[in-house]
């Protein structure tokens, strides 16, 4: 018995909430604060000091909050689009889990009364919004679970999540309903495989001499410092979230002083007969299809890195007012963002993609008991921000997490690396992506997997990519690695059944579209939106709404 309790005192995780306990206690602060950071679109790249993407943009702020604490360098995101992003992280579950498959749904019932959410009701009706909400069963988010252990929560900014959290009173100054605008035909078409835009063109939405940028930021940032300021007393939580570096692409030349524009390569483009057939897909419906000159392309990639300059000086205004305060040293300081941005790599804009530009994001965390100027390159995910938080809050992180606290990552007295076999996985689900895609990061490899539930995707084969040697993930070695694509198959499937996910997804595409558009479109005009390639026999099965008839001899599709 003592033995185990001596192993149990002695472990990392144990010795991690010691330090914590000493630094914070002993010195005598009190209750600690925390002070959660948040961007949207945010390339990872451009705050890991070990990548080239680093150089494009001098962002010094930001920088000197990850030497005053730990900056961890390869962190994905679990689904590489706001309203799934963002729920995923908030519940510290997986996308498909929780039912927040796309930019049109988020979590659709309060936590606390099993309700529907607000704009959930608004757009789906109760009916629609408690199936989600029973299906999903999340039960809290982090708010509650940072307002269960004693810390006064306080919402700045976009959230995007639903779960009634812009109705929390007191939580006037958060926006964005985590339901977008409802219903979208984009989202729940995207399977019919129609290849033609649905966004407009990069350089329709980019502009560097715009002298008005992203007015909405800079409120809610000035907004952030006058909460600091007012708050002197202990145990406060803020969350200052802004929207940029989001598309559209707009700076002007205050920005543009911060970004290198000789590290900005133009981006290889494999040849358009070459792409894999969900990113020429994909590539047509962010209308990136067409002909760039490198000026072009150029331009919309620096403007890009003059947003990550300005998101930097607005994080930097929020720190300094912290700083003011005399509060720095007794607070925790936590900066994510919620995907990335292809900044025209791989003839993509926007998010959506299991690239890296789209799927890394930047997390760091600086406050007492965090060691100083540390690199930590294990592979982490937005999943692990929920038990990290609630256990350096003084919590038992809850259960039902899929992530894994942060902390002895992080603690001075902690690893600098942990296991080696650790490995992240990622999903997504939304427009301008006509199938589930899916992702393992393990070691060096990323492997890329697709939803092969309707006949026309069967033939999407996986991708496989060596980040050491090819950061770009232009070179797919899946077919010189078949034991290493197997194994890192049964890696994604020991974390879920990922063909199961991708077709209850498309059941829900179909079911909204069905619900919600179908009556506007003729009989004929729905057999050309879904269509299905000839089955052979003697049962049915149903496959997103569609009933697949499959016969020994004669092949068809009911329509």
């Amino acid at each position: 018995y003592q033995r185990r309790v001596r192993e149990m005192v002695m472990s990392p995780r144990c010795l991690s909430g010691l330090v914590l306990w000493f630094t914070v206690g002993v010195a005598g602060l009190g209750p600690n604060n925390i002070l959660f950071l948040m961007s949207d679109s945010m390339d990872g790249r451009v705050l890991d000091p070990t990548s080239p993407v680093s150089h494009r943009v001098d962002m010094p702020n930001l920088r000197k909050l990850a030497s005053s604490g730990t900056n961890f360098i390869r962190s994905y995101a679990e689904s590489p689009q706001c309203v799934p992003s963002r729920a995923s992280m908030f519940t510290g579950r997986y996308t498909h889990e929780i039912k927040a498959w796309s930019n049109q749904i988020g979590l659709a019932l309060v936590p606390s009364t099993s309700q529907p959410d607000a704009a959930c009701r608004k757009f789906y009706g109760m009916q629609l919004c408690n199936q989600w909400g029973r299906e999903a069963n999340v039960t809290s988010t982090l708010l509650d679970s940072m307002r269960h252990l004693g810390y006064d929560v306080n919402l700045y900014g976009k959230v995007d999540v639903g779960a009634g959290i812009l109705a929390d009173p007191g939580e006037g100054n958060s926006t964005c309903n985590g339901f977008h605008s409802g219903p979208s035909i984009s989202i729940c078409t995207r399977s019919a495989d129609i290849r033609r835009p649905t966004k407009p063109t990069p350089l329709s939405i980019t502009s560097d001499t715009n002298n008005n940028v992203h007015p909405e930021d800079w409120r809610m940032v000035d907004n952030c410092v006058d909460f600091l300021a007012r708050r002197q007393s202990p145990g406060w939580m803020l969350y200052c979230s802004v929207n940029i570096p989001h598309p559209a692409f707009q700076t002007n030349a205050t920005w543009l002083k911060y970004v290198n524009e000789s590290a900005i390569p133009a981006p290889r483009w494999v040849d358009e007969k070459k792409m894999h057939p969900a990113d020429s897909y994909m590539s047509q419906s962010k209308n990136v299809w067409s002909q760039y000159t490198d000026h072009e392309v150029h331009k919309v990639r620096q403007t890009y890195y003059g947003m990550c300059a300005e998101t930097d000086y607005l994080m930097g205004r929020v720190l300094k007012a912290l700083e003011a305060t005399g509060q720095y040293e007794q607070t925790f300081i936590l900066f994510v963002s919620d995907h990335g941005e292809m900044n025209m790599a791989h003839r993509q804009v926007w998010k959506n993609s299991m690239y890296e530009p789209s799927e890394r994001v930047p997390i760091m965390m600086a406050g007492p008991g965090i060691a100083k100027g540390r690199e930590v390159s294990s592979l982490v995910s937005l999943l692990d921000v929920y038990p990290t938080l609630v256990e350096i809050a003084g919590g038992h992180p809850p259960t039902f997490l899929r992530g894994q606290s942060l902390l002895p990552l992080m603690s001075v007295t902690g690893p600098v690396e942990d296991d080696d076999d650790r490995f992240v996985t990622a999903q997504y689900h939304s427009n301008m992506g006509n199938t589930g895609s899916f992702m393992v990061r393990w070691k060096q490899w990323k492997y890329i997997a697709f939803g092969n539930t309707l006949p026309a995707f069967q033939s999407y084969k996986p991708q496989l990519f060596n980040l050491d040697q090819d950061p770009d993930e232009l070179d797919d070695v899946s077919n010189q690695n078949p034991d290493l694509v197997a194994a890192l198959d049964q890696k994604l499937m020991s974390r879920y059944d990922y063909q199961a996910v991708d077709s209850e997804c498309k059941k829900n595409d179909y079911m909204i579209y069905k619900n919600f558009f179908a009556h506007e479109f003729s009989q004929k005009q729905l057999c050309l939106l879904y269509t299905s390639d000839a089955a052979d026999e003697e049962d049915s099965v149903d496959l997103g709404g569609r009933r697949i008839i499959k016969k020994k001899k004669k092949k068809h599709t009911e329509r």
